[in-house]
Order: structure tokens, then sequence, then C-alpha cells
């Protein structure tokens, strides 16, 4: 399980930690599968089959939140944009960290948003999330139980001009409970 969530971390990470080449295409991992195209292609040179049995884990990071008697688990595909991984833990917080050190910057609870019962969050998974940028602003959407999150990427801070204070519950417009 932890060579696991190493691995999903890691690659990212070093993929992103790679030197640059001529081109600024597939240089970020920005989206699932790191592209629209989901290409699972980085252009990056650095790291290739000949230096590949060489790496070495630059770092880890815990989210102190996995729940081993639930079997809690991590279905997400890290982002890596300008340097920070976007990611989720195991009870749903959204974390961003420097790629380069693994150096946590922010965490965002969507528990902390929530007047009602939080226990029903713990069986859900998240499984990654999305990045939309104008060039000025730089968001994060994650779903986390019912609710869909619009998140400031440099802040961690939901967009409070998005649905209801930075969320929209899923269920809304379903004409059912």
């Amino acid at each position: 399980m932890l060579s696991r969530l190493l691995l999903f971390i890691a690659l990212p990470i070093f993929v992103s930690s790679c030197g640059p080449t001529d081109s600024d295409a597939n240089q970020s991992w920005n989206a699932y599968g790191g592209s629209k195209e989901k290409t699972q292609y980085s252009s990056l040179t650095q790291i290739d089959t000949t230096n590949a049995a060489q790496l070495q884990v630059a770092w880890i990071y815990r989210t102190g939140d996995a729940d081993t008697v639930n079997n809690s688990q991590i279905q997400c595909n890290p982002l890596v944009i300008d340097g920070i991984l976007y990611g989720t833990s195991p009870r749903l917080k959204l974390f961003a960290l420097d790629a380069a050190t693994g150096k946590e910057q922010w965490v965002f609870n969507p528990f902390d948003s929530l007047k009602a019962d939080r226990g029903f969050f713990i069986m859900n998974n998240s499984r990654g999330l999305a990045y939309w940028t104008d060039g000025k602003e730089k968001r994060l959407f994650y779903s986390a139980g019912s609710y869909l999150y619009c998140i400031d990427a440099a802040t961690g801070k939901p967009i409070t001009g998005f649905g209801q204070e930075g969320k929209i519950d899923l269920h809304d417009g379903l004409d059912r409970d």
C-alpha cells in the first residue's frame, strides 16, 4: 500500500523535476493522464531508461489521516503545475506541496465548511482534481462527498463566488432527495 502511494506521488514529482527541453509541450502534469489528451507522456528528457534505475526517493509526504480500520485509500492522480503538486488525502483533504521539496504549502479540509454530520466523507473517494486558469486566476475543482469545490490554487481557500461560498451540492436540481 505504501509503495503504491509513493509511486502515485513520486512519479509526477520526478517528471516535474526533470530539466526542461526546447519544447514547452507536456512539461507539466496539469490534468489526469498528464494532459487534456491523456497522453501519459512528458517531453522532459533528464530521466530515461538508462538512468531510471538510479532514481531515489527525494521526499515523503504523510497526510496523517489514513484510516487502517476502514481501509482508506488515495485514488487521485496528483497534478503538478508551476512546481506545485496538488493532491487529495484519504479523508478528502486537498493539499498543495512544493514539488521539489515536499514542503506543505496549504491544506483545504472540506469538513471545515460543513455544519452537518461529517462522517459520510470517510467512505467516499476522490478520484482527482481538475485545474483551470485564464492566465491570471488559477483554480482547482474537486469533489468531496456530494459537493464540488472550487479552490484558489495559490491559497487553498474556496472561491466564494462559485456556487454557495465556494461549493455546489451535486444533488441540487435532481428533483429528488
